[in-house]
């Protein structure tokens, strides 16, 4: 049986996809013939010829037993390195697998967090949670450039003093200082970039120069503060970003006015925590002639100011979210926008993006409409505040506002309606007391 090239090649493949959808698994020749249906003698000798071929080319390779299986050129498997500390690790490779577990004479003495590739020891346990056991190969990339912690000024060897290290990942480590950056005093809380990582020599050890003072470790502020050097936290804007934030106007201009919708006249008021800073959205409700409920709901449009591919924009992406701490907040955007033009403050116009909706007695948006426009909060409130009016309804915030009253009491209907209408719908509601922290 003479077979043309086409239909070697043809044969080939399908072996080749057989045994690589197989990967792992080895089969003999007989098996692979009878499963592409070519088991009779003429039509086995074609298959013996490809499988030859294919270990000729080092697609396939036989095993001990004499069958074959798919030569698959392993990746190197990357993930990341979470330490233990006691020696061990575990290497997140995979998100469907199991942890690969690394022994302590296998780490390469890589730190917690840092990218690193590995090999596999041995393998995992399929239908069970345990996870296969690797080494690692090389390290990619270090988690830690730089430490913070408190200075000890000590002679050891040509270093000038020690950092205890504030990182709990880090605390059996010890971190030398070399002369070649800032000299501080003993007790002070610093930041230092890492020069050299643990090795074989000094498994235990890194050195690196100081770059920064944060402060004196007892001045009030300074763990807060290196709480945010420890976590990279930037919390200072790069000089474009606040160039461009101070040539932002303070208040709304007549020509950004042009294509949106007035409803300065509306009664929409703010409602936050007490401490809140930066006010974004605003709400307003009344009763409507057909007895449904019109619900405004204001956000402010800080994409008027903060255009793509500008500064601001790329600081604001690289810091994804304001981060809220004990005693501070450290804001996406500079205070100036955030605090400011940006803010709904009471009795100040400002741009918006708005949703006004019509609900009905049971609580279905019937109508709704999104648009851009200028408003005007007409009152800063607060959770407490809105509380004591409708809960305890108390005489004299009752007259502090009185204006604005009947506005709460309509919003306390819809709530209740909107509450109904969600917990038909099988939501949960959890209530637990919110902790504070109290600085003094």
């Amino acid at each position: 049986m003479t077979i043309r090239t086409n239909d070697k090649q043809h044969l080939e493949d399908q072996i080749l996809k057989y045994l690589t959808d197989n990967a792992g698994v080895s089969y003999s020749a007989e098996r692979i013939a009878y499963h592409l249906g070519m088991d009779n003698g003429d039509q086995f000798t074609p298959v013996v010829q490809a499988l030859a071929k294919l270990e000729r080319d080092k697609k396939v390779q036989v095993t001990d037993k004499g069958e074959f299986e798919a030569v698959i050129k392993q990746q190197p498997l990357t993930g990341t390195f979470h330490g233990n500390d006691k020696g061990f690790g575990f290497v997140d490779y995979d998100p469907d697998l199991p942890d690969m577990y690394i022994n302590p004479d296998h780490t390469m003495h890589a730190l917690n967090g840092d990218q690193v590739t590995v090999k596999v020891l041995r393998p995992g346990k399929p239908g069970t949670d345990q996870g296969p056991e690797g080494q690692v190969t090389s390290i990619v990339e270090h988690n830690y450039e730089r430490v913070v912690g408190e200075f000890k000024q000590e002679t050891v060897g040509n270093y000038i003093g020690e950092i205890l290290l504030k990182d709990k990942k880090l605390n059996t480590y010890r971190f030398f200082v070399t002369d070649q950056g800032l000299k501080p005093m003993d007790d002070q809380v610093v930041t230092a970039t890492v020069a050299t990582y643990p090795d074989d020599d000094s498994p235990k050890v890194m050195t690196g120069a100081v770059t920064e003072v944060i402060g004196d470790k007892d001045e009030p502020g300074i763990d807060i503060m290196s709480v945010i050097y420890a976590h990279d936290v930037p919390h200072e804007f790069p000089k474009e970003a606040l160039e461009q934030a101070d040539k932002i106007p303070m208040h709304v201009l007549p020509e950004e006015k042009k294509g949106r919708e007035d409803i300065t006249d509306q009664p929409l008021v703010t409602i936050d925590a007490i401490e809140s800073k930066d006010l974004d959205d605003a709400v307003v409700a009344w009763k409507m002639d057909n007895g449904h409920y019109h619900l405004g709901v204001h956000i402010a449009d800080v994409s008027h100011y903060v255009k793509p591919g500008t500064p601001l924009d790329k600081e604001a992406f690289k810091r994804g979210t304001s981060v809220y701490l004990t005693d501070r907040v450290v804001p996406m955007l500079p205070k100036r926008l955030s605090n400011g033009i940006c803010s709904l403050n009471p009795g100040e116009e400002r741009l918006a993006m708005s949703c006004e909706m019509e609900i009905d007695e049971n609580g279905k948006v019937v109508n709704h409409r999104i648009f851009p426009s200028v408003m005007r909060s007409h009152a800063r409130m607060t959770y407490k505040a809105v509380n004591r009016i409708l809960e305890a309804h108390d005489p004299k915030t009752i007259a502090e506002y009185k204006d604005l009253v009947p506005m709460f009491e309509t919003m306390g209907e819809l709530h209740r309606i909107l509450l109904k209408n969600r917990k038909r719908r099988g939501a949960i509601d959890f209530e637990a007391p919110e902790a504070k922290i109290i600085v003094d």
